[in-house]
């Protein structure tokens, strides 16, 4: 007898009739619960006059005898039953709890997700816990043990699973599938506010879920929300700690602060210069990013607490670099750096850049050349202080000797 007659080269599986039993799970999911609320009208009355009659040390007694269908009923029908006094509801909790099923811990987690304040809703979800874990949410054990932390939060369960959510390596996406948190549920909506809330101020977050992630939550809320929000972000970090998208969103909906200041007061002051700090490095990036070495970049970033602003001119791309007592014009393609007292510049150079000849000529050059004006004095005003190079290997330590003097005022 040859061993191959025991194997078989082709195996077959039902695919067609596996996907129909999916298609009527899924059109079917929730039929038993649409029968029962149904029924409810009818049988559900009796069921609770029954309850109120029965001595709470009966309770349990009650609940046994009970049909499965009528626990349920309890569950899918009008639960929390807020027009039943206290001793009712407890009275049901019991059953409930006495009755216990996956069908009642799904159901109530599903009430949850709407009611999650609702305190015999809670109370019912802590007996659950107990007899169960949550075993219906079927969660791993990292976040089983985040579950068990939540539920037993002294500042209650949403508090606890905001605090499970900022503490967890997983997405916040991915930790809500596992907690099997609805989609634009009421629960879903404070979760994520309380998670920006109380982790804006870090950057866990927005390194686990990406800051485009965050950005696409920021845009979900009211401006007066959004500054409540953001101010948080803002206010414990440095510019050189910001994220671009979170910043370019800021600006966008709340515009540059340098151009409309009004829309940014919620900050303190000092987080507010550090927006417009960053403002400026990203306007020396766009200025040097034709920069192969980025040494004029870095170099200039080390002046950014020293700056005022940073004005660009596209075609060609020219800056001005505004200090307290002087301006610095800095050009896109390598040439020297021309330094002007800032009286003499506000009169003199700038007007020049604004003017019709300017904006009308054609050539690069030449516009480059009406900003270079070599003269100490025009028309009885200090203007020209000093023209600098980027060639050589020790160019910055010569910029330095310089900028040291100019930033103490003596010229």
């Amino acid at each position: 007898m040859e061993i191959n007659q025991y194997f078989y080269q082709f195996s077959f599986k039902p695919q067609m009739l596996t996907e129909e039993r999916i298609k009527m799970e899924r059109k079917y999911k929730n039929k038993q619960a649409d029968i029962l609320r149904q029924r409810s009208r009818m049988l559900l009355p009796k069921l609770l006059e029954v309850i109120r009659s029965t001595p709470m040390e009966d309770v349990v007694e009650l609940a046994q005898s009970l049909k499965k269908m009528e626990v349920l009923l309890l569950i899918y029908s009008e639960y929390p039953f807020p027009n039943e006094n206290q001793d009712t509801r407890q009275k049901i909790n019991r059953i409930l709890t006495a009755r216990y099923s996956v069908e009642v811990g799904k159901t109530a987690w599903g009430i949850f997700q709407h009611q999650y304040e609702e305190p015999y809703l809670l109370e019912l979800l802590s007996a659950i816990y107990q007899v169960d874990q949550f075993g219906f949410l079927l969660l791993d054990d990292k976040m089983q043990h985040y579950m068990e932390n939540a539920m037993y939060h002294k500042y209650g369960i949403v508090q606890g699973i905001t605090s499970a959510l900022l503490l967890t390596g997983t997405k916040t996406t991915d930790a809500f599938h596992a907690l099997k948190i609805e989609e634009e549920s009421k629960l879903e909506s404070t979760l994520m506010r309380k998670v920006l809330e109380q982790g804006l101020a870090q950057d866990h977050i927005i390194n686990r879920d990406g800051a485009d992630f965050i950005v696409r939550l920021l845009e979900n809320y009211s401006m007066d929300e959004y500054k409540q929000l953001i101010k948080i972000y803002f206010e414990l970090r440095k510019y050189t700690q910001f994220h671009v998208a979170i910043v370019q969103q800021a600006v966008a909906r709340l515009r540059d602060p340098r151009e409309r200041v009004t829309d940014w007061q919620f900050l303190s002051s000092g987080a507010l210069e550090e927006v417009k700090r960053w403002l400026i490095q990203k306007k020396l990036q766009i200025l040097f990013e034709n920069d192969q070495d980025n040494q004029r970049l870095n170099y200039w970033k080390r002046f950014i607490d020293y700056m005022q602003d940073v004005e660009l001119i596209q075609d060609p791309m020219i800056a001005f670099i505004y200090f307290n007592e002087f301006v610095v014009v800095e050009y896109g393609q390598m040439g020297a750096a021309y330094f002007y007292h800032r009286e003499g510049f506000d009169e003199i150079i700038r007007p020049i850049s604004t003017s019709p000849t300017f904006r009308n000529s054609r050539s690069s050059s030449s516009k480059e050349a009406m900003l270079k004006i070599p003269e100490t004095i025009r028309r009885g005003i200090p203007l020209y202080i000093t023209k600098l190079g980027h060639l050589g290997r020790s160019w910055d330590d010569k910029f330095d000797s310089y900028m040291r003097q100019y930033l103490n005022g003596r010229f």
